[in-house]
């Protein structure tokens, strides 16, 4: 890889719970992450994030929050810049698409549970901590 991709996640709360899935491809495949993905040329952030959760689980989401930028460098191969975002929940049922499989809302204790397995990826696991989920 050559080039910095760039990409939009998010975390989404609903009954003081957050919506998790499993990542169905590399890097991270198996492993529990928040819906996102790449920003699309000359598409807004906002709409990336939007874009994205329909994509990966049906909902519809709305007040999009940016919370923090991330990088994950793993030299030679790796560069990438995430913009995490926090986001209410407005309608629809999850369904499972795209490359997030399994997605649904996760508890505190729920996610404790996946951490102490071993199942976050270690950036959603940084982001979880940071706010205030681990």
């Amino acid at each position: 890889m050559n080039n910095i991709r760039v990409g939009c996640s998010v975390l989404i709360q609903h009954n003081n719970k957050l919506l998790l899935g499993i990542r169905d491809k590399e890097p991270n495949k198996g492993k529990v992450i928040t819906p996102g993905g790449g920003i699309e040329l000359f598409e807004n952030m906002e709409d990336t994030v939007k874009r994205e959760v329909m994509e990966e689980t049906g909902l519809n989401i709305s007040n999009i929050q940016q919370l923090k930028t991330y990088q994950i460098i793993n030299q030679p191969d790796e560069h990438r810049i995430i913009i995490y975002w926090s986001a209410k929940y407005e309608s629809n049922s999850i369904h499972s698409a795209t490359d997030l499989k399994n997605a649904r809302f996760y508890s505190k204790e729920e996610i404790k549970q996946l951490d102490d397995a071993g199942k976050l990826s270690e950036i959603t696991k940084q982001v979880l901590f940071d706010n205030n989920w681990l």
